[in-house]
Order: C-alpha cells, then sequence, then structure tokens
C-alpha cells in the first residue's frame, strides 16, 4: 500500500480531523494547491504504469512530478506554472531524470491534459516516541475536478462529486502503521453507507474515477461485431461506421497539429475508408459510393504534402545517421527548410479541415452512416452474405497482388513497385477489417507474411521520395540563394547533401535487389494456401 484515499460526499471533514488528531496527527495549515494529469492520446503513459502530473502548491511552487508504482518519484521543477489546458511536448523538457523517463513510452506523442484537480491541503504526520515518521496523511478540501473541453486544450467541464479527500500515504518501511490508520479512518467514515470504500492511490487518482477519466486513452475504433452470414451491406456498414470513429477521434487533434501521430491515423482512417468503399462496388449504394469517393479522395488530397514532410522531418536524424557529424551539420539549413514547408503545409491542412467543405462532406457522412438499416438504398449483391463477398473480394485482391508481382523483372520501372504496393494496402486493408471472419489466427498468419512484403515496397519508395525530396530542397535552397543575391550555397552542404542522396540511392537498389526474395516467400504455396483457408473458412 503505497498511498490509499477515501473520500466524502455530503458529510463534513470535521468530524475526521478530530479522528486524526486522536490519532495524534495534527494537520498543518491550509494550502492552495493544483494538480494536472497528463498523458498522450493513447495513454501510453498509463499503459507503461507511470503517471505525469504538474503541480502547483503554495511551499513547493511549480512541479513537475512522474510517479511508477511504489517507486521513487521524478521531479523537475518549473519556474512558472504550466497552462493546464495546453498540451506538453517532451522534447521541449530539459536533459534530466523525468525527461528520460518520459521520453520513450511518450515518444513524439504530445502530452495531453486528461484533468485538473484544484484543493485546499492541511496534511500532518504521525511519529513515534522518537520523533520517527510513520504514516502521512493528506486532508483535500473544497475540491474542484475539471476536464478539458471536448476540442483539446480548449474549455473545462467541472463537477463537484467529491466533497473532500482523506489520503493515507504509506512511507518506506512503515506499513503497518499506515494499514493501522486505515481501518481506524474507514471505520470512521463506515456510519454513513453512501460513503465508498477506499481506493488505492492518491486524490488524484479518486478524481480521475469521479470525472470518469478513461486513463487508457483512445484504444482505436471499436471493432464491430461481425456475422459471415449476415447481409454484406450490414457488414460494410458497421465497418465504415468504426473507420469513421477514428476519423473523428483524431480530427482536432490534426487541426491543432498537437502532434504528427493524428494527422498519420487520420490518413488511415481516410485511405481505409477509401478501399472500403471501392470494395463495396454492387453492395453500396451506387451514387452515395461515388460521392463518397470524391470527398475522401479530397481529404487524402489535403492532407497528403504534410505527411510526407512530417515523415521527413521526424526521421531526419535517422535519415543523416550514415553522415559524419561535419555534414550532418552542414545539412541543418536543409532540415530548416523543410520545417517551414512542413509547417505551412499543416496550416493547410488546418484550413482545409475547418472549411465548410470539409463539415458538409463529414456531415454527410455521418449522415448516411446513421441512417437506420431499413432506410438504406442497397446495391445489387446487398443481401448477399458478408462473408462471401468480402471472402470474393480478397481473392480478387490477392489474384492482383500475385499477378502484378510475378511481372516484376529486373528491367521493372520504379512505379511498378509502387503500384504492387498499392495493391498490398486494397488486401491488408480488407484482411484487417474482415479476416477475423476466417479465423483469427488465419489472419494473423497473412497480415505477417503480406507485411514483410510491404515492408521492403516501402522502404523501395521512401529511399526514392526522400532522395527526389532531398535533391529539389538543395535546387530550393539554390534558387532562393540567387534570389537574395548571397550567391552559392555553402559547397559543404551541397557537397554532403549529394552524398546523403547516394546513400539513399544506394539503400533503394539494395530494397530492389531483396524484392524477390520477400515476393519469393510472400508467393509461397504454403503462404497462398493459407489465403485459401482463411477465404473458404469466411464463405462457407
Amino acid at each position: 500500500m503505497a498511498s490509499v484515499v477515501l473520500d466524502g460526499r455530503r458529510e463534513p471533514s470535521g468530524p475526521i480531523v478530530g479522528v486524526l488528531e486522536a490519532e495524534g496527527i495534527v494537520l498543518g495549515p491550509p494550502e492552495m494547491l493544483r494538480r494536472t494529469r497528463y498523458d498522450t492520446f493513447d495513454g501510453r503513459l498509463h499503459g507503461k504504469g507511470l503517471r505525469l502530473e504538474a503541480r502547483t502548491r503554495d511551499t513547493e511552487g511549480h512541479a513537475l512530478v512522474v510517479t511508477a508504482g511504489n517507486g521513487p518519484p521524478a521531479r523537475l521543477f518549473l519556474s512558472a506554472p504550466l497552462v493546464p489546458t495546453e498540451p506538453l511536448a517532451v522534447t521541449t523538457l530539459p536533459p534530466g531524470p523525468l525527461r528520460s523517463r518520459l521520453l520513450s513510452p511518450a515518444a513524439d506523442r504530445a502530452l495531453l491534459p486528461q484533468l485538473t484537480l484544484r484543493s485546499v491541503r492541511r496534511s500532518g504526520t504521525a511519529v513515534d516516541a522518537d520523533g520517527i515518521p510513520l504514516v502521512t496523511v493528506h486532508l483535500d478540501s473544497d475540491l474542484e475536478i475539471s476536464r478539458p473541453g471536448t476540442r483539446p486544450g480548449t474549455g473545462a467541464d467541472t463537477t463537484d462529486a467529491v466533497a473532500w479527500t482523506i489520503e493515507v500515504e504509506e512511507l518506506p518501511g512503515r506499513h503497518k502503521p499506515a494499514r493501522a490508520l486505515l481501518q481506524t479512518l474507514t471505520g470512521a467514515l463506515d456510519t454513513d453507507p453512501a460513503t465508498p470504500a477506499a481506493v488505492e492511490g492518491d486524490a488524484l487518482e479518486r478524481a480521475a474515477l469521479a470525472a470518469q477519466v478513461d486513463r487508457r486513452g483512445w484504444r482505436g475504433p471499436v471493432r464491430p461485431d461481425l456475422d459471415r452470414h449476415a447481409a454484406a451491406l450490414l457488414g460494410l456498414r458497421a465497418v465504415l461506421r468504426s473507420f469513421a470513429d477514428a476519423l473523428d477521434a483524431n480530427w482536432d487533434g490534426t487541426v491543432d497539429h498537437l502532434d504528427d501521430e493524428f494527422l498519420h491515423d487520420l490518413r488511415i482512417a481516410v485511405r481505409q475508408t477509401r478501399s472500403l468503399l471501392v470494395e463495396g462496388r454492387r453492395i453500396l449504394p451506387k451514387d452515395m459510393r461515388a460521392r463518397q469517393r470524391e470527398a475522401f479522395r479530397w481529404f487524402g488530397t489535403v492532407t497528403s504534402p504534410a505527411r510526407d514532410l512530417d515523415v521527413y522531418v521526424a526521421g531526419w536524424r535517422t535519415l543523416t545517421s550514415p553522415l559524419s557529424d561535419e555534414d550532418a551539420r552542414a545539412l541543418e539549413p536543409v532540415l530548416a527548410h523543410l520545417a517551414g514547408k512542413q509547417a505551412s503545409a499543416h496550416a493547410q491542412v488546418a484550413q482545409g479541415l475547418r472549411s465548410r467543405t470539409a463539415r458538409q462532406l463529414r456531415e454527410d457522412w455521418r449522415a448516411w452512416l446513421d441512417l437506420p438499416d431499413a432506410e438504406v438504398a442497397r446495391g445489387k449483391h446487398a443481401h448477399k452474405p458478408l462473408g462471401e463477398m468480402i471472402g470474393a473480394r480478397i481473392m480478387a485482391a490477392q489474384h492482383q497482388l500475385l499477378v502484378d508481382g510475378r511481372r516484376i523483372d529486373a528491367g521493372s520501372l520504379a512505379t511498378d513497385l509502387h503500384e504492387l504496393r498499392k495493391d498490398g494496402k486494397r488486401l491488408r486493408y480488407l484482411l484487417e477489417g474482415f479476416g477475423h471472419l476466417g479465423g483469427r489466427k488465419r489472419s494473423r498468419a497473412v497480415i505477417r507474411h503480406l507485411k514483410d512484403l510491404q515492408d521492403n515496397l516501402g522502404a523501395h519508395q521512401d529511399a526514392e521520395v526522400q532522395a527526389d525530396r532531398l535533391r529539389q530542397t538543395l535546387a530550393e535552397l539554390t534558387d532562393v540563394s540567387a534570389e537574395e543575391g548571397a550567391g552559392e550555397p555553402a559547397p559543404a552542404m551541397l557537397a554532403a547533401g549529394e552524398r546523403l542522396a547516394s546513400i539513399l540511392d544506394r539503400r533503394q537498389a539494395a530494397e530492389r535487389a531483396d524484392f524477390h526474395d520477400r515476393f519469393a516467400a510472400y508467393d509461397d504455396k504454403r503462404a497462398r494456401r493459407t489465403v485459401e483457408d482463411l477465404v473458404a473458412r469466411m464463405s462457407r
């Protein structure tokens, strides 16, 4: 027991103070305390057993604190309080123990405020005859719990679900005194049957429960419960709704560019939707399908440049790792130029997603998804079994992938491999949405084989795109220098850029050389049989 908290709702806290005094614990003077809990959108800190909070109090000033189970906390004292409605970036924190604890689990995700607890705190400690501390308690009253509004970083909702809390903090090596005091306090509070039992954790943890904060964060869209014998239209609409949930969940974070992953996950939802709209021919109503394909093509166009630059800028250190330190420094103007273009691209994304066009497209799409099944127009094969129809689509996608892959030879263009990569995405989206209808084990096996091939194709295309982007950026910087009358860019930058572009060219060639082995592994007889068994199972 590191810390346990009890709370009161209607009853005053005065009697509990008397119980503490009877136990030899005199509470100190009150002080104002504000605590804000942070985590990533997808709850990465909670998943690793960590908790990050910002504290502002009269006696300690401002601090960030990371705790992990019963281990010692890591603290970072701040010169000014954080704004409790604004996100926090790990990379902006100074080097030290606290940043080190957060860097790996949070990675590049923003730390978002989940809730803020304001209270008046009084603390006291019981000591033994020798003055050695035995147990510490904290009484928090006048609690105010607030949560950020529907959009990260704006507004707040307040609840008065908890009137006060009494927190029993176990000191190292002092388990028995803490347990005994907890029993005494619990007994004193049992007179009110409305008072809940003790909760492991502290007052902030109790506040999170009261405010119904899902500390696990966004776990991705809920996979619908599908029946392979049900009408195909019903299954497609259910999966499309789950993709729309992912789109909605990541929309505001993308608009505000809280971190790069919001746009990445939004684009996945867009691509999945576009792919399923293509596969929905003769199942979905023709006019709706054509209209929404155009709408989601627009979403893809609006968001594509920003995502390409996100990947380039975020991966810059890895990209330049083969270079010497001197060459990497010489290319810093290239990174600065790309970062500027990235900021402009995200501004265009925000403008596009805030536009009337985007709002109308999104509302129209939700309106169709929310229509009762009986009111939805149907395609020619809408009534056919879901498993049978999707199984046929999976086999068609598999056939196209194998045919196109077998055509690749030494004379094939890079665009041929890019088209093959699109074939793989088409198949994978079908498997991720519906593959479990043919058995989860088989589906995972097929996706694993497919991913090995996709990794090769992705690395091949990335190397090509990165080399082209690098050479294009060097040309742009040369033009800028000429326009500003600054002469040619630094020779060291141009030379380092060409060395890096040559490395990327060789990397692309290596992935090209590895392609045939990767494809042969996917085109293996046993791997093909796994796909066939999967489709047979979902189609019967």
